[in-house]
């Protein structure tokens, strides 16, 4: 084994804002123009390793 690497990626960690509602980008306005939740912003995390021979 001459390598090994290890690698981390991450989607949708945080959301920081002053936004007091529920997430902008999962809100959806109803018919009478209430804010309405949907299902939340999915979160990814994906891990990966490279072996080298």
């Amino acid at each position: 084994m001459s390598g090994v690497g290890l690698n981390v990626s991450v989607d949708n960690l945080a959301t920081w804002t002053k936004y007091s509602g529920v997430d902008p980008e999962a809100a959806i306005y109803g018919v009478n123009g209430d804010l309405t939740s949907v299902y939340p912003v999915s979160r990814r995390v994906m891990f990966g390793l490279n072996v080298t021979f």
